[in-house]
């Protein structure tokens, strides 16, 4: 793929403003971010939603502890994780039909971001199935 410094290229750049003035790219960055911020809160969630794990010294003491999830928090978990996977599908749709050029980026943040939540998504329904 050749490029405008390239001695061979006899093209013309049509884009009208460099990628970081651009505003799909900015709203793609934004959602980016907020995916992020959701996941971390969708973890924090699943903090409260797990089952406590229980040490022995509970049990000596006689200690009750919740050995189940719970269901609304469990709720929250669920929607959370599904609007972070939607919205990093979407931005690698938009990303993909966007940035075609070498130079614009891997983003592997955003494809770390598709993968992890996925893959919870898929732990999270396979464990109440």
């Amino acid at each position: 793929m050749m490029n405008k410094d390239d001695k061979h290229w006899n093209g013309a750049d049509r884009r009208q403003l460099p990628a970081k003035q651009d505003t799909l790219y900015r709203i793609l960055s934004i959602g980016v971010i907020l995916g992020w911020c959701l996941f971390v809160i969708a973890m924090l969630v699943f903090h409260y939603a797990r089952p406590e794990i229980a040490p022995g010294f509970f049990d000596y003491r006689n200690v009750d502890s919740r050995d189940f999830w719970d269901a609304p928090m469990t709720m929250l978990l669920l929607i959370l994780l599904g609007c972070c996977f939607v919205l990093s599908a979407v931005a690698l749709m938009i990303r993909a039909k966007r940035a075609r050029r070498r130079n614009d980026g891997l983003w592997l943040n955003l494809f770390f971001l598709f993968i992890v939540t996925l893959a919870s998504l898929l732990w999270l329904i396979w464990e109440f199935i």
